[in-house]
């Protein structure tokens, strides 16, 4: 293990030099028209099976592109050759499937178009699903680059930049990839040009560029890549799609054999990947086909927007405790448990739990927009606002005896480790474990608490997370999480760190630190 994880950081150096060569190369590119050839946002890798890998690169303008790939970084044998057109209708992006491939192999790739290069990119591919291999992964998400004044306004990414000295296996980009509605910016971006600018805008941070240049990576979206909280049942199909299509654009996302289902706004960005025998990896899209919220019946003046109850399945015993009415609005507890609302759709609702049971890995994480377990506070946006489902879905994994399954999630803007019950009070037994990690850059839940409802919101908050018994919590820090298999211990290691690569603490008692190893 040791020697691999050595291996991947003289990888990442040796990157550096090569991409450094690939850059002066550049230079000297004749130009294709009036503009010289210029690779503009790097190269990035995704959607690694144990045969292959998606591939990705920008230029500036349109032209046909060579991808080429080697087991070696100054590319003497390529294994993989194929010419891919960059168009100004995909913003001058390009994508290819890289295959056939070898399992548990190191791969080297650059994109070309005569003396112009790209930086070199590596990943490596999964072992096969019936040999054992420890695996190193990070997860993070909620990555606003907005600038001011032409600088970066919450930071340089500098989590990304910690995640990627971790020799890691590959990256998980959990959701908010961009904030295409940033507050930081003029107006929210609704066509698809303006899309495309977001996502340039973000590739533009080195760090981001660097990691994808480095590992490969696993993407899935959340709200921010079309607009705030949106789901499929109600979002402007126009804005949905302009969104959807950028994002495929700049991430190195397969869109093959995806899961259709016509009640959805548009086919869900559902996939599995296995790595080894021991890790399934099994991706929600949780907007795509998601009923609309219901916060507006939830309200206690229906044409007060302010008025919504801020904890409707609080019981009733511990609402006038936190200065709300005993009871929530009429109909508003039907509504968040009723049957009918989904967050993930009939189709792949039933791919998930026929995944859950038939997996014969060890650990089962689960890609995860929105937290799964019980806050109370403000449902309506996670899957505590949609009860029914949840309940299911729980309920599901605990009959059918299904151990070791693992969400992974960022959205809250917080770092949160916790076991995942049916109800506090109701059904307690512990189901499945979640950790909860970011942002990347944008506010914590701590200062959009403080910024919106001032310190006595934020020691509301607390309160409630002491109530749910959180084993570990930070909520002011740029972060991420860091997940580690060890197949001969059989255990999984899950660490929180910040922006340093520093283990993370418990704000309210220090001696706790942000990290659980789950195992027999």
């Amino acid at each position: 293990m040791k020697h691999k994880r050595l291996f991947k950081l003289g990888v990442l150096l040796a990157l550096v030099n090569l991409s450094l060569c690939a850059n002066l190369g550049s230079l000297k590119a004749a130009p294709l028209s009036s503009l010289t050839l210029t690779f503009t946002h790097g190269v990035a890798s995704g959607d690694v099976r144990p045969l292959g890998a998606v591939l990705w690169t920008r230029v500036n303008q349109e032209v046909k592109l060579k991808v080429e790939v080697s087991l070696d970084p100054t590319f003497r044998k390529k294994i993989f050759k194929r010419t891919v057109l960059a168009s100004a209708d995909n913003d001058f992006t390009a994508k290819v499937i890289a295959r056939p491939l070898k399992p548990d192999q190191t791969y080297f790739y650059r994109w070309r178009h005569g003396s112009s290069q790209s930086e070199v990119g590596a990943f490596t591919t999964p072992p096969l699903p019936v040999l054992p291999a420890d695996v190193r992964f990070a997860f993070s998400g909620d990555s606003d680059g907005t600038r001011v004044g032409g600088i970066p306004f919450f930071n340089n990414f500098e989590v990304l930049d910690a995640a990627r000295m971790e020799g890691l296996d590959f990256f998980v980009y959990l959701g908010d990839t961009i904030y295409s509605d940033s507050p930081l910016r003029e107006q929210s971006a609704k066509a698809l040009d303006e899309y495309h600018e977001v996502h340039r805008v973000n590739r533009e941070i080195a760090a981001l560029r660097n990691l994808l240049q480095a590992t490969s990576t696993y993407a899935i979206w959340d709200d921010h890549e079309v607009h705030n909280d949106f789901d499929g049942a109600t979002v402007d199909p126009l804005r949905f799609a302009n969104g959807r299509r950028a994002f495929l654009e700049y991430m190195p996302l397969r869109t093959l054999n995806l899961p259709d289902d016509p009640a959805c706004a548009d086919t869900p960005l559902f996939r599995m990947f296995r790595w080894g025998k021991d890790v399934d990896l099994i991706i929600l899209d949780e907007r795509s086909c998601r009923s609309a919220d219901v916060e507006v019946t939830c309200r206690f003046d229906p044409n007060n927007p302010a008025t919504f109850d801020q904890a409707p399945t609080l019981p009733s015993m511990l609402r006038t405790q936190f200065g709300l009415p005993e009871s929530p609005p009429p109909g508003c507890l039907e509504a968040i448990f009723d049957p009918s609302r989904t967050m993930l759709g009939s189709r792949q609702k039933a791919l998930f739990k026929n995944i859950l049971l038939h997996s014969q890995a060890k650990f089962k994480f689960v890609i995860n927009e929105v937290p799964i377990q019980q806050f109370y506070a403000l449902p309506y946006d996670r899957w505590e606002g949609y009860g029914a489902e949840r309940v299911e879905i729980l309920n599901f994994i605990r009959a059918n005896h299904i151990k070791n399954v693992i969400f992974l999630t960022t959205d809250l803007h917080a770092n949160l480790m916790n076991e995942v019950s049916i109800d506090l009070f109701l059904d307690p037994e512990p189901i499945a474990d979640e950790f909860v990690t970011g942002p990347i850059a944008t506010n914590t839940a701590e200062r959009s608490i403080q910024a919106t409802v001032g310190a006595a919101g934020l020691v509301a908050f607390n309160a409630i997370l002491d109530l749910v018994g959180v084993d570990c919590r930070h909520l002011d820090a740029f972060s991420y999480g860091l997940v580690e298999v060890d197949t001969s211990a059989e255990t999984v290691t899950l660490t929180l760190k910040d922006d340093m690569g520093a283990v993370l603490s418990d704000q309210q008692n220090p001696s706790i630190v942000c990290t659980k190893t789950i195992g027999p």
